[in-house]
C-alpha cells in the first residue's frame, strides 16, 4: 500500500471509531467487530467480514492491503459516496491565517483520537508508547512506603510537556506502569525501578495520573491543564490541530467564531469545532450542582449527517459526557456517566435526538448525588451516582460543524459562575 493510501486508510479508521463512539479499536473484542460488520450491512446493504475488519484494524496476524471495493463500503458507512469521494473531501484546511501544529502521533495514538474527541479530556502520548516490558522479577508483596512519584509541567497552558519521575526503591514486582489519567487502558509499561519519562498534552483537561505496581495503584498525582478563559481549536486531519486566537472568537451575548473565521471555513468540510473553558481554580462541588446551557449548530459539518454535539463536564476526579444528535442517529449516541458508558444501542436515548440547528436548552442537575438531565425544561434522564466528579473546572464542547453557545452557567451552594461573562478576554 502506498504511503498516501495507508495514511488515508488510518484517517478512515479514525472516522469510523469516532462515529461508533466505542473507543480505540485496539481495545475491541471480537464482539465489537461482529457488531461493526452488522452495522455496516444494515447501513450499506454490503458485507465486510469480521476477519477483514480485524485486518484493517491491525488485529489479525497479517494486515491486509484493502481493496478499493472494501474502502468504498467503509467510506459509505461514514456518509461518503465512495473511497474517492472520501479522499477528495479530506484535505487539509488552509492554515495561512491560523496557528496550526503537526502532531507526531503513532499508529496506536491515532486510533485513540476518537475517544478523546468524544470525552474531551485531552491527549497524552509517551515517546516510548507501544514498547513491551522486559520480563520482570516476581514478588510476594509490594512495599509502598519507599515509592516516589511526581510530575512537573514545563509550561502553562497547552500544548504542554509533562515530566514524570518515579522511583519504587527496592520494591519487587511483576508489572509496573504509569496510568496517564482515569482510563486504565492508557497504561504505559515501565521496565526500570526508577526513571524519567515525558508526555506531551495537546489539549486542555484534567488528568489523574497513577503509578501502578502489580495492577495496584500505589501513588496518584493530579495533573490539570486549564485554559485562559474560552479557547477554541479545530482538529483537522489525523496529525494537525488548528488553534484559534482571541481575535478569531467572538464573546458577547453568545460565544461563536468571528466573521473572518467563518469566511475561511464556510465552504470547507469542517469536522469538529472544539470550545473549552477550564478554570485555573476549580471550585464547583459536583455532589450538588446545577449547570444550564443553550447551544446550537450554526452550520453542520459536511462530513456527518448526524450533527452531533458533545458536552463534557470536567472535574478533578472524573468527567461526565453527554451527546446529542438529530433523531435518526440516537442509536449511535453515548453518555459517559459514573464511569460507565450508556449506549444508544441498548438504552432509549431518543430524548437526546433534536433539531440541532435550533437553540437547545439543557440543564444538568445533581442533588445528593442524584443526576437529572433536562432538555427544554423537560426531564429526560435520571441516574443515581456512586462517584462524584470532584471539583468541577469547566466544560469542553465538540460540535460536528460550526457551533454557538448562548448560555453557560454553573453553580453550587456557595458559588455561581457565568462562563459567558467571566474571563471575557482569552
Amino acid at each position: 500500500m502506498n504511503n498516501t493510501k495507508s495514511l488515508m486508510k488510518e484517517v478512515l479508521v479514525q472516522r469510523i471509531e469516532s462515529q461508533l463512539g466505542w473507543g480505540s479499536g485496539d481495545n475491541w473484542s471480537n464482539k465489537e467487530f461482529e457488531e461493526l460488520s452488522e452495522q455496516i450491512f444494515l447501513k450499506t446493504q454490503k458485507q465486510i467480514s469480521v476477519t477483514t475488519l480485524k485486518r484493517l484494524w491491525g488485529r489479525a496476524e497479517q494486515i491486509a492491503n484493502p481493496s478499493v471495493s472494501t474502502l468504498d463500503i467503509l467510506a459509505e458507512f461514514v456518509a461518503y459516496k465512495s473511497w474517492r469521494h472520501f479522499l477528495g473531501e479530506n484535505k487539509s484546511l488552509p492554515t495561512n491565517k491560523f496557528k496550526t501544529i503537526k502532531i507526531k502521533w503513532g499508529k496506536s495514538a491515532l486510533r485513540m483520537t476518537s475517544l478523546i474527541l468524544i470525552l474531551g479530556v485531552g491527549v497524552t502520548w509517551f515517546s516510548f508508547y507501544g514498547k513491551k516490558p522486559d520480563r520482570l522479577p516476581s514478588t510476594k508483596e509490594t512495599v509502598t512506603d519507599s515509592i516516589n512519584f511526581s510530575l512537573q509541567k514545563v509550561t502553562a497552558g497547552y500544548p504542554n510537556t509533562v515530566i514524570f519521575k518515579y522511583d519504587i526503591g527496592k520494591t519487587t514486582y511483576d508489572s509496573l506502569s504509569i496510568q496517564q489519567d482515569w482510563d486504565k487502558r492508557k497504561r504505559i509499561p515501565l521496565t526500570e525501578t526508577q526513571g524519567l519519562v515525558t508526555s506531551t498534552y495537546y489539549y486542555p483537561g484534567y488528568y489523574l495520573t497513577k503509578l501502578v505496581v502489580n495492577d495496584k495503584i500505589v501513588k496518584e498525582e493530579n495533573l490539570y491543564i486549564p485554559t485562559s478563559g474560552w479557547e477554541a481549536f479545530i482538529p483537522q486531519n489525523w496529525n494537525e490541530v488548528t488553534y484559534l486566537n482571541k481575535e478569531q472568537v467572538v464573546l458577547d451575548s453568545t460565544l461563536r467564531l468571528s466573521p473572518e473565521v467563518l469566511d475561511q471555513v464556510n465552504d470547507l468540510s469542517l469536522n469538529f469545532l472544539s470550545l473549552t473553558n477550564l478554570s485555573k481554580n476549580p471550585q464547583i462541588n459536583s455532589s450538588n450542582f446545577n449547570l444550564e446551557t443553550e447551544f446550537r449548530l450554526v452550520k453542520p459539518s459536511k462530513k456527518s449527517i448526524c450533527q452531533r454535539v458533545i458536552l463534557t463536564v470536567t472535574g478533578t476526579k472524573d468527567v461526565m459526557t453527554i451527546q446529542y444528535s438529530i433523531p435518526g442517529c440516537v442509536g449511535d449516541l453515548m453518555l459517559y456517566v459514573d464511569r460507565e458508558m450508556v449506549s444508544g444501542r441498548n438504552h432509549d436515548l431518543s430524548a437526546f435526538g433534536l433539531n440541532m440547528e435550533e437553540w437547545i436548552n439543557c440543564e444538568i442537575e445533581v442533588k445528593e448525588n442524584q443526576l437529572t438531565i433536562f432538555i427544554n425544561d423537560k426531564p429526560i434522564y435520571n441516574q443515581q451516582l456512586t462517584r462524584d466528579l470532584g471539583q468541577i473546572g469547566g466544560v469542553h464542547w465538540n460540535f460536528e460543524g460550526l457551533g454557538e453557545i448562548g448560555l453557560m452557567q454553573m453553580e453550587d451552594e456557595d458559588s455561581k459562575i457565568d462562563f459567558l461573562r467571566v474571563n471575557k478576554y482569552f
